[in-house]
Formats: C-alpha cells, structure tokens, sequence
C-alpha cells in the first residue's frame, strides 16, 4: 500500500513563503525615494567623473 503524503500542508508552507518574502521585498514609497536620490547622486558623479578624466573609462 502506498503512504499518502500530505500535498496541501506543502502547498501552504510554499505559499506562506512565497508571501513573506514578496512583503520582505516591497519598497516603501520612502525608500524609493531614496533609492531616487541615489540613483541621480550616481549619474552625477559618474558624469564628473568622466570630464576629469577626460571621456568614458569603463
């Protein structure tokens, strides 16, 4: 006789999972912002970058 093996509790642990890391993984409309913030720092500072240095270097 085979052993029945409880699908539905596996199903509710991945999901449960799969939940928690999805609300782990928002971003708050603060840390947009500032993700914003540093982005636009970045693209200010590569582009000083390249006029000391004279052009791209990658």
């Amino acid at each position: 006789m085979k052993k029945k093996v409880n699908h539905w509790f596996n199903r509710h642990e991945v999901h449960k999972n799969i939940m928690r890391d999805k609300t782990l993984r928002e971003v708050t409309p603060l840390g947009g912002k500032r993700l914003k913030e540093a982005f636009e720092d970045a693209k200010l500072r590569n582009e000083h970058r390249e006029k000391l240095l004279g052009g791209s270097h990658e």
